[in-house]
């Protein structure tokens, strides 16, 4: 869908808007209709805001653009500490990118995050279809392991973890045959 030079520009304007609704709206709005050219925009909305509610608004909207610009911010936030306890839809706004080189980090999340970011993350990692090399699952796998010695909350989800990691291996080492 396309959207006129003069829509655009409203759109623009409503993200600096002091009602966050209207933010919220731009956002979200800008990311559906594909406009490429507010990745920046976004991008800096994202990282600016201290609003949990715009920030989410604005990953949203990358996430419908998935231009790879917005894979380092959006990752930077999920690490920045003013974002604890708001990560899920960061984590999320990640689906909308390749993520098979985050994997290590991904297997973090699901460590160490609430329940809505481990599980988030998990989706993520089922979602990599690429074959990724052996040294970085073994990692990960290992990684998983230790954790699970100490996080008995978590024992069902990083099994299966354990068992998605191994078969990400399996089918890598069964290519490479």
């Amino acid at each position: 869908m396309t959207v006129s030079n003069t829509q655009y520009q409203q759109y623009v304007e409503q993200l600096y808007s002091n009602n966050r609704d209207l933010v919220v709206e731009a956002a979200h709005t800008l990311g559906d209709f594909g406009e490429h050219r507010s990745v920046d925009i976004l991008i800096e909305l994202l990282q600016k805001t201290t609003d949990p509610v715009i920030r989410n608004a604005a990953a949203i909207g990358l996430r419908e653009l998935g231009d790879e610009r917005a894979l380092e911010p959006i990752v930077s936030l999920i690490n920045d500490p003013k974002t604890e306890g708001y990560r899920g839809t960061l984590i999320y706004a990640l689906e909308g990118f390749d993520c098979s080189g985050l994997l290590p980090f991904l297997v973090e999340q699901v460590i160490t995050g609430n329940f809505e970011v481990s599980h988030q993350a998990f989706s993520l990692i089922e979602s990599i279809d690429i074959e990724l090399d052996s040294e970085t699952l073994n990692f990960c796998t290992q990684r998983v392991k230790d954790a699970l010695l100490e996080n008995y909350e978590k024992a069902d989800l990083l099994e299966d973890l354990i068992d998605l990691l191994n078969e990400m291996n399996s089918f890598t080492n069964t290519k490479n045959l």
